[in-house]
């Protein structure tokens, strides 16, 4: 019998079972391969999430992103230190009258007030402590003005004294403590006066006063002048010569 008899149909169904072995092999490497391009995808996408990662982490730590944040806080600070400071109030002397040059300073002309001075606080006198004793003003200081270091100083330093002299006739309105005159006078001449000549440009008001007469009426009118020592001589001689004095205002340029 020849080999086809001798196997006869048991032949072919290995045939057959063999090829669909065969086929089957095929198949599974099939979903084999398959299955490895799965996984790489998955590891691909897992690999472009991580890249993102690292990029945004490298985003937060740019210098540019660190300059701008010192920016920011620098101007919060900023603007946090300047309502500090000019919210902020401190106890300094102002006049409570008028000081003219010469007038020594102290306690019973000044009074205390709480001012926002901010980064000039240091040019004027604090009420810590009391005035320094021996400190006179060196410049006119109206009342309720603040007392500044820049007008004050020793008594030799300021050159000033105070005469007391008795214009003829009244005072006008404007004539009040710390108003600055010019002294003029005029000597006797005959029945009359001379011309009048000035005698102390720039003298400073101290103290106005006025008397009534008891017999005539009239009141007689004296101020108080801080003028430069050296003028004294000449004020005192022409009160002694029976001089006609008056005192004009200067004009606010002429000070």
């Amino acid at each position: 019998m020849g080999p086809e008899a001798a196997h006869g149909v048991p032949m072919k169904e290995e045939t057959v079972r063999g090829s669909e072995r065969g086929h089957g092999s095929e198949s599974g490497g099939a979903r084999i391969d398959g299955g490895e391009r799965m996984t790489d995808r998955l590891a691909g996408l897992r690999h472009g999430v991580g890249g993102r990662q690292v990029s945004r982490s490298r985003i937060w730590v740019d210098p540019r992103f660190l300059v701008g944040l010192m920016l920011v806080v620098a101007s919060i600070l900023g603007v946090w230190w300047l309502v500090t400071t000019s919210s902020r109030t401190t106890p300094v002397y102002a006049a409570s009258e008028t000081l003219t040059p010469g007038t020594r300073l102290d306690r019973s002309s000044l009074q205390v007030i709480d001012a926002r001075l901010g980064s000039v606080e240091g040019g004027y006198l604090g009420a810590g402590a009391a005035p320094p004793p021996g400190i006179v003003v060196t410049r006119t200081i109206a009342a309720g003005e603040l007392v500044p270091l820049d007008a004050l100083g020793e008594a030799s330093a300021v050159g000033v004294t105070t005469l007391v002299v008795e214009p003829a006739g009244r005072l006008g309105a404007d004539i009040l403590p710390g108003t600055v005159v010019d002294l003029w006078a005029a000597a006797p001449d005959g029945d009359g006066y001379g011309v009048p000549e000035v005698l102390v440009s720039a003298a400073t008001v101290v103290r106005v006063g006025e008397d009534e007469g008891l017999l005539s009426g009239r009141g007689s009118v004296t101020l108080e002048l801080a003028v430069p020592r050296s003028a004294v001589a000449t004020v005192l001689s022409a009160t002694a010569a029976a001089h006609l004095l008056s005192v004009v205002p200067t004009e606010p340029g002429e000070r």
